[in-house]
């Protein structure tokens, strides 16, 4: 094999290498554009995709984010070279559209948060949250929230309808100015690396190179950092394969068949999230012991569940339920669990008017100190039991979008997305998104949890939570169905599941 097929043998094909990057300063641009037939109205898909991996308080070592990169020595120049060639050239033609620089240090960047942006993405949480349990109705679902709103904040932007551009700043809450300030504080305080904390959260965005991409989008997706490449999907798909597994640190975690590529289809849009953090309390191996956990249909399921116990400023008491926090490493992290008080009571029901993204201070309950009492701490014990669990799931968000109002982002004869694009072909194109779905894998064990995600739009009779004892102390089991969420270091949810079988 010549010089020429060997460099680009070396340089793009390395799918088994999870840590491949690509850096593709040095490429020219695909002049070569392939012509396509128009049919009046035809729909282009848009494939939109969020992904996130989350890995928290395994011990290897820190995540080191990917960007894409090709060795510097990849040069074109103006050498005769044969058909073949300049085809293998032409089919690994791979362009990088903007540059962006990821927040890094080895420390989340604590921001203060203004109440309107509280309130706009505690509200988005709620909303997204709620219709995708109506319409999943899936068992051991689980979502990552800030990879769909990563997802839709870049979709605002390429919407060429005033109509669907008005119903998602409705949904995200913030005009676009103020989404990329929230969303910069959201990226300084999930970008950073330790032995025992990471939290890195990347995003791309991939052009077919059938049509022109527009530079004003594409600067839209700087500001929200998101890099841009283009590429030609029938040829070099598995590009986008290798960026998201590398992301996630997860070779084979998707594969080309999960794109569900076909001759319309024209971008994604990917958000990752790798999250790994070890518990601030640990759980030790030898006090997790079988015991039963209570599931709706009224059967009982044995499975293994952990102890520990860990101090607490305080509870959420709801009435009828209760929430209650643990911390991962140095509280740059947080899980909340919701659970009924009462095994026989089902947590949907009793949060289905709520918005369990809230925590007001009247449903905070905090430590009863005497007066002159220094001999309390300030702060409630909480003995917490949680099932050992390791869970997979897919979902898919077009109903849950289609109940929120959005019905014509997946209507093929409406052209809601043109913004994202440019050129004189595109008259009788429509712009559309066809499929929002997302793969997870969730693991919570000793160590911590573990929590892979991959979003993609192409386009008998225990009592599980007691009062606060007497003596200062809160029992926490979760032993029946139960809700978690996962927070960032400025209280912001990045992920949401419930557990209604830990043994499925």
């Amino acid at each position: 094999m010549d010089k020429l097929k060997e460099q680009f043998k070396a340089d793009f094909e390395k799918s088994d290498k999870p840590e491949l990057s690509f850096d593709l300063r040095q490429l020219e641009p695909n002049t070569k554009k392939t012509k396509h037939h128009v049919r009046p109205y035809k729909a282009i898909i848009i494939t939109f995709a969020s992904i996130v991996g989350v890995l928290l308080a395994l011990p290897a070592a820190a995540f080191i984010a990917m960007s894409l990169r090709i060795n510097e020595s990849v040069k074109f120049n103006n050498k005769n070279y044969s058909m073949n060639q300049l085809k293998i050239a032409e089919s690994n033609t791979f362009k990088k559209l903007n540059d962006v620089t990821y927040p890094n240090g080895q420390r989340p960047v604590e921001a203060v948060m203004r109440n309107d942006e509280e309130a706009a993405y505690s509200s988005f949480c709620d909303a997204t949250y709620h219709s995708l349990v109506n319409t999943s109705k899936q068992d051991n679902m689980s979502y990552s929230v800030v990879g769909l709103y990563s997802n839709l904040n870049e979709l605002a932007n390429a919407s060429s309808r005033e109509d669907l551009s008005y119903h998602l700043n409705e949904l995200l809450g913030l005009d676009a100015a103020g989404r990329a300030t929230f969303y910069e504080k959201i990226m300084k305080g999930n970008s950073f690396a330790e032995e025992n904390s990471t939290i890195q959260l990347k995003n791309a965005a991939f052009f077919d190179n059938k049509y022109d991409y527009s530079q004003t989008f594409v600067n839209s997706l700087a500001k929200l950092y998101c890099e841009a490449y283009q590429l030609d999907f029938e040829k070099d798909a598995s590009k986008m394969v290798e960026w998201v597994n590398a992301a996630v640190n997860s070779n084979g975690f998707i594969d080309k068949d999960f794109l569900d590529i076909n001759q319309e289809t024209t971008l994604y849009l990917f958000s990752t999230l790798y999250f790994k953090n070890a518990w601030r309390n640990k759980y030790l191996a030898e006090d997790t012991k079988e015991d039963d956990f209570y599931l709706a249909n009224g059967s009982i399921t044995k499975t293994q569940f952990m102890k520990h116990s860990y101090l607490a400023k305080y509870y959420c008491d709801f009435g009828s339920y209760v929430s209650v926090r643990d911390y991962y490493h140095q509280g740059n992290a947080s899980v909340t669990y919701l659970v009924p008080k009462k095994v026989e009571d089902n947590i949907f029901e009793l949060t289905k008017d709520a918005n369990i993204f809230e925590e007001k201070e009247e449903n905070k309950v905090y430590p009863s100190v005497k007066e002159n009492d220094y001999s309390r701490i300030d702060a409630i014990m909480v003995n917490l039991k949680t099932p050992k669990f390791k869970l997979k799931c897919d979902v898919d968000f077009r109903d849950c979008l289609e109940g929120l109002g959005f019905e014509s982002m997946f209507d093929r004869s409406v052209d809601s997305f043109k913004n994202a694009f440019s050129g004189d072909n595109l008259e009788n194109v429509n712009f559309y998104l066809q499929n929002v779905k997302q793969r997870n894998e969730v693991e919570f064990n000793e160590d911590g949890s573990t929590v892979k995600s991959v979003s993609m739009a192409s386009f008998g009779g225990a009592t599980a939570a007691a009062p606060m004892q007497p003596d200062g102390t809160l029992d926490v089991d979760l032993n029946q169905p139960f809700i978690y969420i996962i927070r960032d270091v400025n209280d912001n949810p990045i992920f949401v599941g419930h557990v209604d079988n830990p043994r499925v």
